[in-house]
């Protein structure tokens, strides 16, 4: 059987989300948010996703607000911080590259990240 890498990071991250209630993920992680909608489509509605900034898949009214709130509440099962964000020793990276405060690259969500990685 043939299959693309991007298949099988989508395959293998869709077996580790298995039973996880609700799933967040951003609109700019393609491979993440396609294994959470295989993930919602294997589950027959048990698992809900949010889309961050989608059109049709973002499920909150309030925004950052409410997905804070229900992460704090335990609503939320899993979210995925984007690849910038983690170094190759597996540091997370919550604010950007380079030397504060000129930093080369700043990521986008560094304060909810850090806020969302310890819940």
């Amino acid at each position: 059987m043939e299959y693309l890498p991007e298949e099988l990071l989508i395959c293998t991250i869709t077996r580790l989300l298995e039973g996880t209630g609700h799933i967040a993920v951003g609109v700019s992680s393609p491979i993440p948010g396609s294994a959470a909608l295989l993930t919602r489509a294997l589950s027959n509605g048990k698992t809900g996703v949010t889309v961050l900034n989608s059109a049709n898949l973002q499920t909150l009214n309030d925004g950052a607000g409410e997905l804070f709130d229900r992460a704090a509440q335990g609503r939320i099962g899993a979210f995925f911080l984007s690849g910038g964000q983690i170094d190759g020793q597996a540091n997370i990276n919550l604010v950007g590259v380079g030397r504060y405060p000129q930093q080369d690259v700043r990521w986008s969500g560094s304060f909810g990240s850090a806020m969302l990685y310890y819940l």
